[in-house]
């Protein structure tokens, strides 16, 4: 049965808001863009009624799945209490339970976390209590990373997209280095980190566990552990990203605890508040207690620091992968990878299968993953692209897609990548 798929009220509330949305946002000009209605589980649905399956999880927030009954439950009893705290004054009662239960996730017993709003918030704070307890502004960081786009963050941030119009604002606090997908590699990268963290100049070392908008990469066994393992030697402030990686999304509830580490900080986002704004930096007490107050005031600190409503919706997700969804991770990974494998077989535009989890790349030969991510959005699938050059499909879908969805979205994929791959000439 052929799809109908219009997009004329997508158009005009494209139209509508060119006129009042900064330009840099978006490409209001093209016509790949939808304006999305409303969404539940793993479907979607913009207003033009069209209906889609999300492989994307929103960018990786709604991991337990869009307006899912627990986090909207939680949220609805939180809003018939408090709707705004005082985060450093006077803090709302469920900023001390959540915290309490995310504490108790960590690696270690020692763990105290300061909330926000968004991951590059996280990062924001992990360097600035990282500089604190060691004195020193470098920052060993990895190519391809993504931390985040605010001052602080961006100077980790690697692509160069993101930094060219800001680099009269950067200072160079970014020692960038490889990201290991092999052992070999990794021998190398570590020589060089050892080599940099020797030079004196560096405090802290910051890395995503899966290299994420990098493409999703996963560095070989040992690398992690390795590289903390150097930092402690060096005094160095060892950070974890797990924004996009980690509160459950590939199986563990942080990325790095399949090595068993216990990372000085553990920044969080994305996932943690089930579609609300909140992110955390987790740290262990020689970080955390570097910086103190002065003259009565938090010298770092946010209008709505341990937001209510965040908070709440925080406790939701914990709930609800505690009633079961945390184990749904590695099946859906399962599902993808088998999927995947069958058309690296078939499709030689298939290149390289990664990740972990429902955390699942795919890099495709030039120029296809974005043909395919178009061709899926009118058949009905969202996905996106990953690296630096848009050439991996990342599948990371809600952990409540049903094997029926799911199969649905990839066997809609395969019919994308088959159209997509008559386009080119393979040579």
């Amino acid at each position: 049965m052929t799809r109908k798929y219009s997009k004329a009220r997508s158009s005009a509330a494209l139209k509508a808001l060119s006129k009042v949305e900064v330009g840099q946002v978006m490409d209001f000009t093209s016509d790949f863009p939808v304006v999305i209605e409303k969404a539940s589980g793993a479907a979607v649905i913009d207003v033009d009624g069209n209906r889609y399956l999300d492989m994307t999880s929103f960018f990786g927030a709604a991991l337990v799945g869009h307006r899912n009954p627990v986090v909207l439950g939680a949220i609805r009893r939180q809003l018939g209490r408090l709707l705004h705290g005082m985060g450093d004054v006077h803090p709302p009662a469920v900023k001390a339970k959540f915290l309490s239960k995310l504490a108790k996730r960590m690696p270690a017993p020692d763990y105290k976390g300061l909330l926000s709003l968004n991951g590059s918030d996280a990062v924001e704070t992990a360097l600035k209590f990282a500089t604190a307890a060691t004195k020193k502004a470098g920052i060993i960081a990895f190519k391809g990373a993504y931390h985040g786009l605010t001052g602080g963050a961006l100077e980790v941030t690697w692509n160069p997209v993101f930094r060219s119009q800001f680099q009269s604002t950067l200072a160079g606090r970014g020692r960038f280095v490889p990201y290991p997908t092999d052992h070999e590699t990794a021998a190398k990268v570590l020589e060089k980190v050892e080599q940099i963290a020797s030079s004196g100049e560096v405090g802290a070392i910051i890395i995503e566990p899966i290299l994420g908008r990098g493409g999703i990469k996963v560095p070989p066994p040992g690398f992690l552990s390795d590289l903390a393992k150097l930092a402690a030697r060096h005094n160095l402030v060892f950070i974890t990203d797990e924004i996009y990686c980690g509160a459950g999304r590939t199986g563990t509830y942080l990325a790095s605890d399949i090595e068993g580490l216990a990372p000085d900080v553990i920044c969080l986002g994305k996932a943690l508040g089930g579609g609300m704004p909140l992110s955390a930096c987790m740290m262990r007490p020689w970080v955390a207690d570097a910086v103190h107050g002065a003259s009565h005031e938090a010298v770092h600190t946010s209008t709505f620091l341990g937001h209510p409503i965040a908070c709440a919706a925080g406790l939701g997700v914990m709930q609800a992968l505690d009633k079961g969804l945390a184990g749904r991770a590695a099946q859906i990974g399962g599902l993808i990878t088998n999927k995947a494998q069958e058309w690296q077989q078939k499709y030689p535009v298939v290149l390289e299968i990664r990740g972990r989890g429902a955390m699942i790349g795919i890099e495709m030969a030039p120029g296809v993953a974005s043909q395919v991510v178009a061709i899926a959005l009118r058949k009905g699938v969202m996905v996106l692209t990953e690296g630096v050059s848009n050439e991996t499909l990342a599948l990371m879908p809600p952990l409540v897609i049903t094997d029926r969805e799911l199969n649905r979205a990839l066997n809609i994929i395969e019919s994308a990548i088959v159209e997509s791959q008559k386009s080119l000439i393979i040579t």
